[in-house]
């Protein structure tokens, strides 16, 4: 790209006369920055860094000097709406198709990984290697709505059809069995609550699947304890966890736990007081004081709200090989 044209799409200042006039990639983390490469920086402190690793051009909305006149320095309004115009410009130069799905549906989709699926997070900070890799054909999802139409306005609503399935056993939270279109899934690793999503999923990817790849699905994924409170293997004790940082979930979440598994002792816990919440509810806001929590409480299953599911068993995991030093 041009640094003329960088200056129109971002609508930017150009603060000096620079002797390049051509960028690469755009990078937004100073240490992954190469020689040629667009530096968008989020404050001073990286610009030395980007810099000697070969920036030929800073676009930036604070106060600083020109650290090297060979080089363009931009200034903006706003770093994070430079960002999204530098999409907006990319993605209106590609043919492709873009959708609006649910955080559920979203999750599905990207898990499986298909090579032509590219997924922009919430926070594009994040996604900046869509952009040096998306092409023809290639279809785009994000579930945030708002960010999606700024940057691709003609996105469509992902689809969402009801699906009939026969024989359906639950067998517990995190497993049924059914058959859909003469297809018998035995023992199927998913709660039912989220076996319609799926289905939607699975059609849309013309059941190209990996079924395999549904254990790295974390709603309603359980992480099971031991006596000692650490990580142990799926279904091995009667104590478990359940962790959802999508606060739009949560009540049909609850609703279908307390459904399914009412012989239970479910507590509930989360990391910011919510108001309203119509269930006991202790809040925690520090992860690393649950372990010692839970083991004050008397419980089969514990319902995490607004935590990570990766943190969380991490955190546990951590902890019990720390433990395991002494």
């Amino acid at each position: 790209m041009k640094i003329s044209s960088l200056i129109d799409i971002v609508e930017g200042e150009l603060i000096n006369s620079p002797s390049v006039s051509f960028l690469y990639n755009i990078k937004i983390n100073a240490k992954k920055v190469n020689e040629g490469d667009l530096f968008i920086a989020k404050n001073a402190k990286d610009l030395l860094l980007a810099i000697n690793n070969g920036a030929f051009a800073i676009v930036y909305d604070f106060k600083t000097a020109v650290l090297d006149n060979e080089i363009a320095w931009i200034k903006v309004a706003s770093y994070k709406e430079a960002l999204i115009k530098i999409f907006r410009y990319k993605l209106s130069t590609i043919d492709l198709k873009a959708f609006f799905c649910d955080k559920i549906s979203y999750e599905f989709l990207n898990i499986n990984k298909s090579k032509n699926f590219k997924f922009i997070s919430n926070n594009l900070e994040h996604s900046i290697k869509v952009i040096e890799s998306i092409k023809n054909s290639d279809t785009l999802f994000c579930s945030n709505e708002e960010l999606l139409n700024k940057i691709y306005p003609r996105y469509q609503t992902f689809p969402q059809n009801k699906h009939k399935v026969d024989n359906l056993i639950v067998h517990s939270l995190f497993e049924c069995s059914f058959s859909y279109k003469n297809i018998y899934f035995n023992r199927f690793k998913l709660a039912s609550l989220y076996l319609n999503p799926f289905l939607n999923i699975y059609t849309f990817c013309k059941n190209d699947f990996d079924l395999n790849k549904l254990q790295n699905f974390n709603s309603l994924r359980a992480i099971f304890l031991d006596k000692q409170y650490n990580v142990c293997e799926h279904g091995k004790t009667d104590k478990f966890l359940l962790v959802q940082n999508s606060y739009s979930l949560i009540n049909n979440e609850i609703e279908y736990i307390n459904k399914i598994y009412s012989y239970g002792k479910i507590i509930y816990i989360s990391a910011h007081f919510i108001d309203g919440f119509s269930k006991e509810l202790y809040v925690i806001s520090n992860i690393k004081n649950l372990k010692i929590f839970l083991k004050t409480k008397e419980f089969n299953c514990v319902y995490l709200i607004g935590y990570d599911f990766v943190k969380v068993q991490r955190t546990l995991t951590k902890i019990e090989k720390e433990l395991s030093l002494f």
